[in-house]
């Protein structure tokens, strides 16, 4: 499940944003809208090798990415963002993986070891 978590974040942002209808989410019209090429994706099966899964779920981050830019106007506004059980996309809107971004979170505000040279 969480190998799909953007493309599961897309879909369900884009049910909420058409009213739950499915059927509205794949005759959707707003072709200028980030996620309007991800909206009926899936991850493939067995066919494409690991790289290429991994190359699709990261296209498909970036595409949050830019809806949430798109949304919130800025940067720090994406940051900021108060909208965590309100918008499916907020666990994915920084462009990566959660667990990615709190490692790197994580290692950017570790305490630095003192250098004397």
């Amino acid at each position: 499940m969480s190998t799909q978590l953007p493309l599961m974040a897309i879909r369900r942002f884009c049910l909420e944003c058409q009213g739950g209808s499915p059927r509205s989410v794949r005759i959707c019209p707003d072709a200028a809208c980030p996620l309007w090429t991800w909206r009926l994706a899936a991850l493939p099966g067995e066919g494409p090798q690991e790289e290429d899964k991994t190359s699709i779920l990261r296209a498909a981050f970036r595409a949050v990415r830019r809806q949430c830019l798109a949304c919130a106007g800025h940067r720090r506004d994406v940051r900021t963002c108060s909208a965590r059980e309100g918008c499916s996309l907020w666990s994915c809107r920084f462009g990566v993986h959660p667990k990615t971004y709190k490692a790197v979170r994580r290692r950017f505000f570790a305490p630095k070891a003192l250098s004397l040279f």
